[in-house]
């Protein structure tokens, strides 16, 4: 599975020119800006820790390494946007200037994480996905931030909203960054070449064409996509794939915790077809807020989203055919609507268990695909040495031991090369007792033969 942090070309990229090494530590930039490290980049830019020497604030700057004009009209179109961005939830540009020949964009330096590090790092914790409420408090603010991009004089389209272009600074202000993909619209306007580029899973079917006929829609997919992650714990499907065979699971298919109402928002932000989405971001957002709502409202109240202003208006329920339901309380002896009936909790825990330890699985691959690896070779060697308990059968089969052995081995090595917080403790403890089982299973089966052959 492709890491959220990837992204693909679109068909006819631009020419480009090879990609220069980034600038070392200490290396002053017009006099001014000192660079004191790496932080990161892709196939368009570097990313640096900087200080301002004058000033003597943390900054971050952007060096755009490609000279063809698509992309240095890109880059400038990111840079005079940037620079007179004046939105709480949107990073802020300072400078723009070019040093050796090279092309640079001085920022904020937004001091946090990223929701997707974030959201890994709790399910790696806990087993389970960020809560509803705390996701819809980050991305509620994130909408009013693409609705300041959609409503300049001339429309700006992000298209590369995900969890990786989304920080959260100490403070808890959530931040939308990197417009490295964004792109002026007008009616009809085609994409310039330098912005044919998406993350798959979070881009709509319509930013895989060539044409790259993009609009505020295609941040609203984005956004959806972004949801569904963090609510999830899964990667979402990609377009193409949702076209032709693979449908979209539903969020709470997922994680039942989510509520009804914000995966109807979700599933209507990641409609394959423009026109079935929410047309602009702040629709988006009246949706969110509702939901958001929802969540604190008293039971028996519903909630109606006004412009950033909910309200609440008492409900009073009612049957299939319209009359009103009499207040009377249930029976004592029916468990709590949703819980499962005695007879089920031991399965319904079990169930549980295998959903966080499946989530926290999908997480770690999804952000090291070296674990993959690991989680694969465990679970084959307890595989095998399934195969070889039909030893007490037939023999020969006792020879599947030496692959249980070999495979139990390697995923234990591998987990032992991690820190022991980043460990996962389920397949760590199959690791140790694949192990074990190898190792004793054919010295048991060796006395149960003896004991049954002896003269």
């Amino acid at each position: 599975m492709q890491s959220p942090q990837q992204r693909v070309a679109a068909p006819a990229p631009p020419a480009v020119s090879q990609q220069p090494p980034a600038l070392a530590p200490g290396t002053l930039l017009v006099g001014r800006y000192l660079i004191h490290g790496h932080i990161g980049g892709g196939g368009f830019a570097h990313i640096y820790d900087a200080q301002d020497t004058v000033l003597g604030h943390r900054r971050a700057i952007k060096e755009a390494f490609y000279r063809d004009a698509q992309t240095q009209q890109q880059f400038q179109l990111e840079a005079e946007f940037l620079l007179n961005a004046r939105h709480a939830n949107l990073v802020r540009g300072y400078a723009v200037f070019a040093d050796a020949g090279r092309f640079y964009l001085v920022m904020d330096y937004v001091d946090g994480q990223t929701v997707e590090e974030i959201a890994i790092q709790h399910i790696r914790q806990t087993g389970r996905p960020l809560g509803e409420a705390q996701v819809l408090d980050w991305i509620i603010p994130i909408c009013d931030a693409l609705h300041e991009l959609h409503q300049q004089p001339t429309p700006i389209i992000h298209r590369d909203v995900k969890p990786a272009n989304i920080k959260i600074t100490h403070r808890g202000a959530p931040v939308l960054i990197d417009l490295g993909l964004a792109k002026l619209y007008a009616q009809g306007q085609r994409t310039i070449g330098a912005a044919l580029a998406f993350t798959p899973g979070y881009a709509p079917p319509e930013q895989y064409q060539a044409s790259g006929a993009t609009d505020q829609r295609t941040d609203v997919y984005g956004l959806g996509a972004t949801l569904y992650f963090l609510l999830t714990g899964y990667q979402p499907v990609e377009a193409p794939a949702r076209i032709s065979a693979h449908a979209l699971p539903a969020p709470r298919t997922l994680n039942p915790a989510i509520t009804v109402a914000t995966e109807a928002v979700v599933l209507e932000a990641m409609a394959l077809d423009p026109r079935a989405r929410q047309q602009r971001a702040l629709i988006l957002k009246d949706g969110l807020v509702a939901a958001r709502g929802a969540l604190d409202a008293p039971a028996g109240q519903a909630v109606i989203a006004g412009p950033g202003n909910p309200n609440t208006f008492p409900v009073t329920p009612t049957h299939a055919n319209g009359a009103t339901a009499l207040a009377m309380p249930a029976p004592a002896i029916l468990p709590p609507q949703g819980a499962p009936a005695p007879g089920h909790q031991p399965v319904a825990r079990l169930a549980d268990w295998v959903g966080a330890v499946s989530r926290e699985v999908h997480a770690r691959t999804a952000a090291q695909p070296g674990e993959a690896q690991t989680t694969l070779a465990i679970m084959l060697s307890l595989v095998t040495f399934s195969l070889s308990a039909l030893a007490v059968i037939w023999g020969w089969m006792l020879l599947w031991v030496v692959p249980a052995l070999a495979l139990a081995a390697f995923g234990l090595r591998r987990q032992m090369h991690q820190p022991r917080e980043q460990r996962l403790r389920e397949f760590w403890l199959l690791a140790w007792v694949s192990v074990c089982l190898s190792c004793a299973w054919p010295l048991l089966w060796l006395i149960v033969y003896w004991a049954a052959h002896r003269p």
